[in-house]
């Protein structure tokens, strides 16, 4: 691949925009074709059109999770949405970076927000957090929904998935790894051993991290890598009676063990 000087480039992108209208480029952004959301087959309606913020899908709150099949209260004096659908609630809310999930914790990517008076919250979260897959099609703008019931094998992964990703748990492996900085790597889900009558599981699944630690030096302290490590996590999950399945254990209280541990360099 040709290289260029870093020099030319930031000028000539400078240069050409001093001599286009921001009329033009405010057009251009108002001229996308506006998102387009799919449920399995079904393109979903709003009062409010869905907009995208920081790579996120927003969309009115209400009209989503009734389309999963919630139900939703509001609290107006902390500005919270709370959903609930069997065992499965869900809470945010706005301008608030983190959601509750069956008291699992998950950082936010852009907040819940209140635009044109309707409150929108994102999409691909609620909808994960719903056990459901989401997929974007970037050349028509369009968001598709997959709720089609998976096996209980694969609704397990992917719950496991989904629960890796929340603060709670980063915040257990920082404590057991006793990192200053943790980097989560790859997650697989090794057995899953189901009860005689499939209702519930015990779910095992290794986790691999990054660990940095912070080091003292002239210039003060810095943070860097020092080791890779690879756990073992156990846990208890059970289907509700909405068919979802969900964690019984939740994720700072399962078990664990230290499978691998290697030098930051070895690892590479």
């Amino acid at each position: 691949m040709p290289r260029f000087k870093k020099s030319v480039w930031p000028q000539f992108a400078l240069a050409v925009s001093m001599l286009l209208p921001f009329d033009s480029i405010l057009a251009s952004a108002q001229d996308a074709p506006p998102v387009q959301v799919y449920l399995q087959q079904e393109r979903l309606q709003w009062e409010q059109p869905p907009y995208i913020e920081q790579g996120n899908t927003m969309v009115p709150m209400r009209a989503l999770f009734e389309k999963l099949g919630f139900t939703v209260t509001w609290e107006q004096e902390t500005q919270t949405a709370k959903a609930k659908k069997g065992d499965l609630a869900l809470s945010l809310s706005i301008n608030k970076a983190t959601a509750d999930v069956n008291q699992t914790l998950f950082y936010l990517e852009v907040a819940p927000q209140i635009k044109n008076g309707s409150t929108f919250i994102p999409l691909r979260f609620v909808s994960e957090a719903a056990g459901a897959n989401v997929s974007w099609e970037e050349a028509t703008r369009t968001v598709r929904i997959d709720t089609t019931a998976a096996d209980a094998k694969q609704m397990i992964q992917r719950l496991i998935e989904n629960m890796t990703q929340s603060s709670t748990f980063t915040q257990k492996a920082t404590s057991i790894t006793g990192a200053d900085g943790i980097k989560k790597n790859d997650v697989h889900v090794t057995n899953v051993a189901m009860n005689s009558d499939s209702s519930s599981a015990t779910v095992t699944f290794q986790a691999g991290f990054t660990v940095s630690k912070a080091i003292k030096n002239g210039n003060g302290i810095t943070i860097s890598p020092s080791e890779t490590v690879l756990y073992e996590f156990t846990g208890e999950v059970y289907k509700d009676s909405a068919g979802q399945w969900l964690l019984r254990t939740s994720p700072s209280a399962m078990t664990y063990v230290l499978k691998e541990k290697k030098p930051f360099m070895d690892s590479n």
